[in-house]
């Protein structure tokens, strides 16, 4: 067996290995996160017959909405079937790691960054969630992969299905197309790769063509291009976020220590930025490489495609390129450091670094599995889930309570309660973002709610303070929608006692005509 064929083995290997030990601690762990129910609440209406941007509010590209509902039309809706894609996405991603590390330097350089990658990544249960950025992220990495093996002579074919890869890509998160162009153009660039341009080409063209059939045949076409020119008008107003940010700001990491107690902080939160971190350091490693002639000349086509890649890989974050963010795409700017270090240090100082890395991943990832140890079940409709300790009483009370078939309105985020309750949203908006959402929106839902009131509302009154730690950059928006709110406060009581429910900061409402309260709907005067 040669050392490429065990190289890819190996990889192999700890894909398998990876996405059992992730579907353990991860497949059915609940996460009260905003994210998570963007995608999978509309991917659970498209395997019931919905039409993406038609029937609701589609926040983001079809790709990952495709994904998810394919995967619950075949699977049925549960937790664990939401949580496949990112987990078979994360060990692919790990897989890939070691294989482009061990293809640049070495399979012990390899491993170490397998490790620190995996420790890190998972040490927030609330980041390992259904994401399209996730999606995107490893889609892109394997297409740059084949892209990389197609050095060591894989077929037409391969070519073809990189670019199908970096298509879809671009599907589940448009900004990753930026991987497509640096692919192109880096075959462009070489008069020996040039005539591979046409099988790449052929693959990106047949992903797109497909995508916009599926776009037409669901009459989603004209509302999808709108819906991606309401985006780019309404989503970077809020959103935006300088490169390596934090929510809060790393001040407010560093309040009220001092001393010892700070310079061990400050190596929690260099651990923390490590995503903002990699990319410019990998550059800055491979720059000196190229500067000292110390890339050899077999791996000069591929250092020369992963370092634009990576680039655009970080661009593809903006305009929220805070850590967060950056962590869905760090895998390969992990490759680049770990085999630029490699190369530029002695076999010591290799191993001084990767035992002082790979302490601290471990040290991060027990953050996440420990925790897992004190989560409580819970049976719901989709499925067995487990449960924080904090969470786990006001998670079983709202299920109990709201059920599928109910209908129940959630504001302003939070639509994975839509998801585990499987209660039916009366309007199309699975969350109404202040600061992005505008008042258009803010009406059509209110419409809707007038039309059909729900019987349960899940409402949290959002803080002008805790808008601003969100969106930092957001100081001219508001962050409230004061017709609907005033509808939603007028027509819904607060559940009290043993019933109360309060989750997240979200309060459980029911109709005041079903909790005996005043009579039911009030309309708001909209002058």
């Amino acid at each position: 067996m040669d050392r490429t064929t065990s190289t890819a083995r190996i990889a192999a290997g700890i894909f398998g290995c990876v996405f059992a030990f992730l579907f353990w601690f991860q497949g059915n762990r609940f996460v009260l996160t905003n994210d998570e129910g963007i995608l999978l609440e509309p991917a659970r209406q498209m395997a019931a017959g919905a039409r993406p941007y038609v029937d609701f509010f589609g926040y983001m590209s079809p790709g990952s909405y495709w994904i998810q509902a394919a995967l619950f039309k075949l699977l049925g809706v549960s937790l664990w079937v939401g949580r496949l894609p990112v987990l078979l996405g994360m060990s692919l991603q790990c897989a890939l790691v070691f294989w482009l590390t061990a293809r640049l330097a070495s399979r012990r350089a390899a491993w170490a960054v397998t490790v620190v990658f995996l420790g890190f990544q998972i040490a927030d249960p609330s980041l390992l969630t259904a994401q399209h950025r996730w999606d995107s992220a490893a889609l892109a990495l394997a297409g740059l992969s084949l892209a990389v093996a197609a050095e060591e002579g894989v077929s037409w074919g391969a070519w073809a299905v990189s670019g199908a890869l970096l298509a879809a890509a671009a599907w589940c998160t448009p900004s990753m197309a930026l991987v497509g162009v640096v692919e192109i153009a880096w075959l462009l660039a070489s008069a020996q790769r040039r005539g591979k341009c046409v099988p790449v080409l052929c693959g990106m063209a047949v992903v797109t063509a497909l995508a916009i059939a599926a776009l037409a045949a669901a009459g989603s076409l004209h509302p999808f291009l709108e819906q991606m020119l309401w985006l780019r008008k309404n989503y970077a107003t809020v959103n935006v976020m300088s490169y390596g940010s934090v929510i809060g700001g790393y001040a407010a990491l560093f309040v009220g220590t001092s001393g010892a107690e700070a310079a061990l902080r400050g190596l929690l939160v260099v651990c923390l930025a490590l995503p903002a971190i990699l990319a410019p350091l990998g550059f800055l490693l491979w720059g000196w490489l190229f500067g000292h002639s110390a890339v050899p000349a077999e791996l000069k086509p591929a250092a020369l495609l992963l370092l634009p890649a990576a680039v655009a890989i970080a661009v593809s974050a903006f305009p929220r390129a805070d850590v967060t963010h950056l962590a869905f795409v760090a895998a390969l700017p992990y490759v680049l450091v770990a085999a630029g270090f490699a190369r530029v240090l002695s076999l010591r100082a290799g191993a001084i670094v990767a035992f002082t890395a790979i302490p601290f991943a471990i040290l991060f990832s027990l953050n996440s599995l420990g925790s897992w140890f004190a989560t409580l079940p819970l049976q719901t409709a989709v499925g067995r889930i487990r449960v924080e300790p904090r969470l786990a009483p006001e998670v079983a009370k709202l299920v109990a309570a709201v059920g599928p078939g109910q209908t129940l309105y959630i504001h302003p985020y939070m639509p994975v309660n839509y998801f585990v309750t499987q209660a039916e949203n009366p309007t199309r908006f699975s969350f109404l973002a202040p600061g992005m959402m505008t008042r258009g929106e803010e009406a059509q839902a209110l419409r809707q709610l007038e039309a059909r009131a729900p019987e349960w509302v899940l409402y949290m009154t959002l803080t002008r303070d805790e808008f601003l730690r969100v969106f930092p950059n957001a100081g001219g928006l508001q962050n409230r929608f004061s017709a609907l709110e005033k509808w939603l406060e007028k027509n819904y009581t607060p559940v009290e006692g043993a019933g109360a429910v309060n989750i997240g900061g979200y309060r459980l409402m029911r109709r005041s005509d079903q909790a005996g309260g005043r009579p039911v709907i009030a309309r708001v005067s909209r002058r």
